[in-house]
C-alpha cells in the first residue's frame, strides 16, 4: 500500500496519530504563542528550554516554568492567552507530508484517530486549517481525559472510541512522553522523528 519506513507492519486494527509535531508541524506557531502569552507576565521564553519540553501538556509546562523561575502564574490565564495567540497563527502551520501520507493511504481501510496532549480547540483548529480533519474517525485531546501524556489515557480513550483493542493499534509519535503514553496503553509505536529529520531533545 505504501513504501515508507512509517508504514506499520501487519497485523494492526487501527492507527492513532499524535497531532502537534507528528501530523502537523506546529512547533514554530506554538512557541510563538507561548512567547506572546508569557510576555504579558514579563517572562521571556527561551527557545531551547521550550523545545526540550514540546511533548509536555500545558499544565506540566507551566509547572516546570514555575519551578524554573520561582514565579507563580495564573495558569488558566496563561493557557488561554497562548491558545488565543495560536488561533491567530494557525494558518501558518503545515502538515508533515510523510506522516499524512500514511493516514491518507489507510483512510477507509482501518479506523484512524488522533490522540493529542493538546487542547481540543487547538487540535481541531490545526486539523481544520490543514484539511486533515475528515481523515479521522475520532479525535481525543487532553481536555477529554484526567491525565495527559505520558499517562496512557488519551490513547486508551482513542482506542475505545474506535472500538478496537489497544493492543491492535499502532501509534505515531514525535516525543518520548507521547511514545511512553502509547506503550503504556499496550500499543506499538512508530517514532516519526527519523523520517522527518528531527532529533530528540533532552532536558
Amino acid at each position: 500500500m505504501l513504501d515508507s519506513p512509517l508504514h506499520p507492519a501487519p497485523p494492526y486494527a487501527a492507527l492513532i496519530f499524535d497531532c502537534d509535531g507528528t501530523l502537523i508541524d506546529t512547533t514554530a506557531a506554538n512557541e510563538s504563542a507561548w512567547r506572546t502569552a508569557l510576555a504579558e507576565w514579563d517572562v521571556e521564553l527561551d527557545p531551547g528550554w521550550y523545545r526540550a519540553r514540546t511533548g509536555l501538556p500545558a499544565d506540566a509546562l507551566m509547572a516546570e516554568l514555575t519551578a524554573e523561575t520561582g514565579r507563580r502564574f495564573d495558569r488558566a490565564a496563561v493557557r488561554a492567552a497562548a491558545l488565543d495567540a495560536y488561533s491567530r497563527l494557525v494558518g501558518t502551520v503545515e502538515p508533515h507530508a510523510p506522516v499524512v501520507a500514511v493516514a491518507r493511504a489507510h483512510h477507509g481501510r482501518v479506523p484512524l484517530a488522533v490522540a493529542s496532549g493538546g487542547s481540543r480547540r487547538g487540535v481541531e483548529e490545526s486539523l481544520r486549517a490543514t484539511g486533515l480533519r475528515p481523515l479521522f474517525d475520532a479525535v481525543v485531546t487532553r481536555d477529554d481525559v484526567r491525565y495527559g501524556k505520558p499517562s496512557p489515557d488519551v490513547y486508551l480513550l482513542a482506542a475505545e472510541r474506535l472500538e478496537v483493542d489497544p493492543v491492535g493499534c499502532v501509534a505515531y509519535e514525535d516525543t518520548d512522553e507521547g511514545a511512553a503514553a502509547a506503550l503504556a496503553a499496550g500499543m506499538r509505536v512508530i517514532d516519526v522523528r527519523p523520517a522527518l529529520g528531527l532529533t530528540t531533545t533532552t532536558r
